[in-house]
């Protein structure tokens, strides 16, 4: 992760070798009207005089960030969740299930992959943590006051509980 990213993506480069790579992947795709592919990115770095590992390496960054900006970056104006319209998956023999990206980004799934998985009516239903969270605050809501604090009682409470009130 570069820093500074925020979402765990790469970047564009500003300048150098590296934003090569990432111009001509964006001419490729422009040229191909579909996502270059990394033989055609190296292929072309390289013929540049350019060193095959750099072209590769870019390329991943370069692929990961333009999936995570079709897939919408999160911001901090609007949640990330969000539908995504239903996509044929395969569960491998083993029973791994792989999700793409946007699923991912929609679900704000973490880096450690962790989920809530349970069965309804014979539908598997995945639940990310901040999903859960989503879910707890929703239904906690309608017992708020206008203007209350919640956390400002709760801590009242414990410091008269603690004797220190």
């Amino acid at each position: 992760m570069q820093p500074g990213s925020g979402t765990g993506a790469h970047r564009r480069p500003r300048s150098g070798k590296t934003l090569r790579v990432w111009e001509i992947a964006d001419d490729i795709s422009r040229e191909a009207g579909r996502r270059a592919k990394r033989s055609e990115v190296s292929a072309r770095y390289v013929a540049e005089g350019g060193n095959p590992n750099t072209a590769n390496t870019q390329y991943q960054y370069w692929k990961a960030d333009r999936t995570i900006e079709a897939a919408g970056r999160p911001s901090a104006a609007r949640p990330a969740s969000r539908d995504v319209d239903p996509q044929p998956l395969r569960i491998a023999a083993d029973g791994r299930l792989l999700l793409p990206v946007e699923i991912r980004a929609a679900m704000q799934l973490g880096t450690d992959g962790r989920v809530i998985a349970r069965v309804e009516g014979g539908e598997l239903r995945l639940l990310s943590p901040a999903g859960a969270v989503r879910q707890v605050q929703a239904r906690v809501r309608k017992y708020r006051q206008p203007g209350e604090r919640v956390v400002d009682r709760f801590l009242a409470e414990r410091r008269k509980l603690w004797g220190e009130a």
